[in-house]
């Protein structure tokens, strides 16, 4: 005898999120966001701020999903250490911080996961930057995350400022990251 309508339980909808761990849902939603980023690139002509707006989208969206309720009142060591924890290492990430203060920290890149998956490592960089933005200007809305290109280094010095004036807005990152080569993307 079959079951009335009223009386059949209703299975929920399953995500494709459902079955996997953190860290898996988390490196699934930045590989997701990075393609689009690709994609875009390729369908704009080589227009770099559109891979930094979606990996500055990605981070906000990170910092909205993982972040946000762990503090009201951000320092920047809070911060560093929250998504060192939270974000950074379900990524793969690692990041060397030289100095921190009540205004500013320095890092370096140890470790990325993405640049060393694709072929596309500028656009990498680029969408690493603006993801490490998103998460900043989260938190810290007056303030711009900067690179100092060293000579020297094999990745650039990445420069947290809490409070940045007009000459600090990123326009100087994008000559790091240009020109894009054809071998990333273009």
């Amino acid at each position: 005898m079959e079951q009335p309508a009223t009386e059949k339980k209703q299975n929920p909808p399953i995500s494709w999120e459902e079955g996997l761990s953190e860290e898996e849902q988390i490196a699934k939603w930045r590989d997701s966001a990075f393609h689009a980023a690709v994609e875009k690139l390729q369908s704009e002509h080589g227009n770099i701020e559109t891979v930094i707006r979606t990996g500055e989208a990605f981070g906000r969206g990170l910092y909205a999903r993982r972040i946000k309720e762990k503090s009201p009142d951000w320092t920047i060591k809070g911060w560093q250490e929250t998504i060192e924890e939270d974000v950074f290492k379900p990524l793969g990430t690692e990041f060397t911080f030289t100095k921190i203060s009540h205004d500013v920290a320095t890092t370096f890149m140890n470790r990325d996961p993405l640049k060393q998956m694709h072929k596309e490592s500028t656009v990498a960089s680029l969408f690493n930057y603006g993801a490490m933005r998103g998460l900043f200007l989260s938190a810290f809305p007056k303030g711009e995350l900067l690179i100092n290109e060293s000579e020297t280094a094999d990745q650039p010095e990445f420069i947290f400022k809490t409070h940045a004036s007009a000459k600090d807005r990123y326009e100087r990152v994008k000559r790091v990251f240009t020109p894009l080569k054809k071998d990333d993307g273009t």
